[in-house]
């Protein structure tokens, strides 16, 4: 006890000295807290997120794939049928999938935003040959979940009725409703612009306020073809798309998405599927633009970090190392006189530690609490500079197409992903296990160096020199 009480004592004592070991220990510790902090939080995003689109696998007609084949997309009919489509989602590696289409379309009942004309879903030539080309007007969209739709919740949201749910019911834009004067339950008609045999008597049941960009790219609002306008995007369930009887896939853009009990298991099912019949005309891929946009802010926050982490770790030691060697020179006289009176080697070495552990502890106390109140705004501050970063650099690659195929295939920014902006931050027991870990190692290095001293001297020669 008589050491303990002995050793809180010194610490008064020895003010001057000990506030600046502990300086450097709780800058150590407050810095470990914020970075170990955020790389954690940041570690269980990315992995969440790597258990969504990591494992979300598409399989989609690869238009570039079919140029190279010398195939035409309007012309070649090797694709597979909806039945083979059903079958990928029996997959033993698969836990959910999600079945989405777009038909493109006419109409001679109404409108679509940009097109003066109705009708058959044609016009004349502008190379002066008289010859008439298909013009298609609307995209008619098919989904099994409707929660999934790109841009529902943020950029368009519905103002009037209800999302689709019955079998025959649709929801269009705010700008279509109101050019063509269609209300809540109305009935529209469209027919297949490719799959003229497919026609759609679909009711209203809802109307949605779209604020996103009218065309994808810019490009697109030069080619006459007003269904690229997402205007007129005409959106409805899946066996609604179904219910005309679909046998092949032939007319449809089919976008199934299977997503996988494992992202590691993408080459097996891909095998899988192959085998069942899946021609090189498909993609059989993780959207992995997608996933590095929307990991990507977070990575580089994690990354940044854990190199100011080691960066202040080795400081921090070399400066603790420095200071606790001058601060044992300054106690040879009191170590030695405490070996002459006849104190054990062994006590003068746990008096020393005592101290280191309780400046240790304390600042532990202190680290720890400061750490958890500066996390959440330094997280903040450095992923919001991140995702401006990204979102800057997204937007000035999003201008980009291929012509291929017959259709215009743009690039997998799309818009649909942005990156994550927003990360909670919050100290677990994991992080307090590893701060308490550094603050021990902290410690250590500090108490070793006293240790060293003093079982490298003996005491007539600490005071010999001493005089």
């Amino acid at each position: 006890m008589y050491l303990i009480t002995n050793a809180m004592k010194n610490l008064l004592r020895n003010k001057g000295r000990n506030i600046l070991i502990a300086a450097v220990t709780l800058v150590t510790i407050i810095s470990a807290v914020v970075t170990l902090t955020i790389n954690n939080a940041s570690a269980k995003v990315i992995d969440n997120i790597r258990l969504d689109l990591g494992s979300r696998v598409e399989v989609r007609q690869d238009f570039i794939e079919m140029r190279q084949a010398g195939l035409d997309a309007r012309e070649d009919r090797s694709f597979v049928s909806i039945d083979d489509f059903y079958s990928y989602a029996e997959s033993n590696y698969i836990r959910k999938t999600i079945f989405g289409a777009v038909m493109y379309a006419w109409s001679d009942t109404f409108f679509a935003i940009g097109d003066g004309l109705k009708g058959t879903g044609t016009r004349e030539k502008n190379d002066g040959s008289g010859e008439e080309m298909l013009v298609e007007t609307f995209k008619l969209i098919g989904t099994t979940e409707p929660d999934t739709l790109a841009d529902f919740g943020t950029l368009r949201e519905i103002t009037s009725g209800r999302m689709f749910s019955e079998l025959g019911e649709c929801i269009i834009s705010e700008d279509i409703a109101w050019l063509n004067n269609i209300s809540i339950g109305d009935v529209i008609e469209l027919r297949g612009a490719y799959a003229t045999d497919k026609t759609y008597s679909l009711t209203v049941a809802g109307i949605y306020y779209d604020a996103t960009e009218e065309f994808a790219i810019s490009f697109l609002a030069m080619n006459g073809r007003f269904a690229d306008n997402r205007r007129n995007e005409v959106i409805t369930n899946w066996d609604t798309l179904m219910a005309a009887g679909w046998e092949t896939n032939a007319g449809l853009d089919m976008k199934s998405e299977y997503f996988l009990k494992d992202p590691d298991d993408i080459s097996d099912f891909e095998t899988e599927v192959r085998s069942k019949g899946l021609p090189i005309t498909y993609n059989v891929s993780i959207n992995q633009a997608a996933y590095d946009k929307v990991t990507g802010p977070l990575s580089g926050m994690k990354s940044a970090v854990m190199t100011f982490m080691i960066v202040i770790l080795v400081l921090g030691a070399i400066i603790l190392a420095l200071v606790s060697f001058l601060a044992v020179r300054e106690r040879k006289y009191e170590v030695g006189v405490l070996r002459a009176m006849g104190m054990e080697r062994g006590k003068v070495v746990f008096g020393i530690l005592a101290e280191t552990v309780a400046i240790a502890a304390i600042c532990l106390v202190v680290g720890l609490c400061a750490g958890s109140v500066m996390a959440q705004p330094v997280a903040d501050s450095i992923l919001d500079k991140r995702v401006t970063a990204a979102e800057a650099e997204s937007g000035q690659g999003r201008q980009l197409a291929l012509f291929v195929g017959g259709q215009f295939q743009t690039n997998a920014d799309d818009g649909t992903y942005v990156p994550e902006s927003d990360i909670k931050v919050n100290i677990g027991m994991d992080v307090i296990v590893q701060i308490i870990i550094i603050t021990l190692s902290l410690a250590a290095l500090s108490g070793i160096i006293g240790v060293a001293f003093i079982t490298q001297y003996e005491p007539l020669k600490i005071l010999r020199e001493r005089t």
